[in-house]
């Protein structure tokens, strides 16, 4: 009677089953990628929409009360933003109610994603008719 010797190793079947896995996984991770790479299109293009919205902010709080008017335009991504939308601007100028000394200042970039879907953010601020004097301290 032949003695049957004990076999080490892997069976064909253990195999198999060890490529499935490490195939679904595979899929798996490289479907991830793709979304991952649309979430940080969007983001930049996000930041870059937010960036631009400051600026006009900004500049806004740079003009004289009195020429502060709604207005819109029309923006492309800084070519060092990685992005490549266009960016519609648009800023509304709302005199207070009340005789208050200030304008509601609201800013809105609109810009579509790589999805082809509308996209924008709004920023709002104050900006008041009070002119700042520098003090002299006796």
């Amino acid at each position: 009677m032949a003695r049957v010797g004990h076999q080490t190793g892997f069976s064909l079947l253990e195999m198999l089953i060890t490529i499935i896995v490490l195939a679904s996984g595979l899929l798996a991770i490289g479907s991830m990628y793709g979304a991952i790479l649309n979430a940080n299109t969007l983001s930049k293009q996000r930041s870059e929409a937010v960036v631009l919205a400051e600026r006009k902010l900004e500049e806004l709080r740079g003009q004289s009360y009195a020429s502060l008017v709604s207005a819109t335009d029309t923006v492309t991504a800084a070519s060092s933003s990685g992005s490549s939308a266009n960016y519609q601007r648009s800023w509304s100028v709302a005199t207070a109610s009340g005789g208050l000394a200030y304008k509601d200042v609201g800013v809105t970039v609109t810009w579509t994603d790589n999805k082809n879907q509308s996209q924008n953010i709004v920023l709002s601020t104050r900006i008041s008719n009070v002119s700042a004097t520098p003090m002299t301290i006796p």
